[in-house]
């Protein structure tokens, strides 16, 4: 063989020993990535497992404590109705300081509201502009809530002062709950007034239909609220005694 010829056969050994040492350093590059990646996702796992046990343990919480302080109301009640002096007034009072607290499911007059996301033509390039915002459901409870409504709903979960409703991702959250639209509002009060109030020309239900988004009022004899599934727990707001009011300062 002419020298030529053996430098060829050199040169083409050397090739084909680079290309597989490529190879396998590609090889060996991709299982680390890859037990990398591995581990990562067990490590996520683990993490995301471990916060819902504790949200399941708070879960649980929350329903004994809310069975205890059912049950406590449940003896007010049987007290106030035992026949002793002033028992029909105090018992009145419970009764009040239930659907104000939101602790007992309601009936009555009112109307109902249903909100669709649009299905119109986007004009101005951003799809957001066509989808029910939280701050949209919370113009129509403001607007009700102004008009008189004495309870309301939203997808089910009764509304009350302190319950949340924001926007998270495509969906929104009430009570700590997710729902997506359409969005179904009951509101116990007068009908004829709420339902001019959301009618109204230039009202939260004409604006929101500018964005073709669909509200759909409609009065009705008898909705039926239920009683907000929750613990309503303060840190920091305490009533005031008689007399501490003085005594501070």
């Amino acid at each position: 063989m002419s020298k030529k010829g053996r430098k060829r056969g050199q040169l083409a050994v050397m090739v084909v020993c680079a290309v597989v040492g490529f190879l396998l350093a590609a090889q060996l590059r991709s299982v680390k990535l890859s037990g990398a990646a591995d581990a990562t996702n067990a490590a996520r796992l683990e993490t995301l497992q471990s916060l819902y046990n504790e949200l399941m343990d708070q879960k649980d919480g929350l329903e004994d404590q809310v069975k205890q302080l059912q049950s406590e109301l449940s003896l007010y009640r049987e007290q106030a109705a035992s026949g002793e002096a002033g028992s029909e007034a105090l018992k009145a009072e419970v009764d009040k300081l239930e659907i104000t607290a939101g602790l007992t499911d309601v009936e009555g007059p009112g109307v109902t509201v249903i909100l669709e996301d649009s299905t119109s033509s986007n004009v101005t390039g951003d799809e957001a502009d066509y989808l029910i915002h939280d701050s949209d459901l919370l113009s129509v409870i403001n607007e009700l809530r102004s008009a008189g409504a004495e309870a309301i709903s939203l997808n089910g979960e009764r509304i009350l002062a302190t319950s949340e409703v924001r926007c998270t991702g495509a969906v929104v959250t009430v009570n700590g709950r997710r729902y997506a639209a359409p969005y179904i509002i009951f509101a116990i009060g007068d009908p004829d007034t709420l339902y001019n109030a959301m009618t109204m020309r230039n009202g939260v239900a004409d604006v929101l239909g500018q964005w073709g988004i669909t509200v759909k009022v409609t009065a009705s004899d008898l909705l039926l609220i239920p009683k907000y599934n929750g613990t309503v727990d303060y840190q920091y707001a305490h009533s005031v005694t008689p007399g501490e009011e003085e005594g501070e300062g």
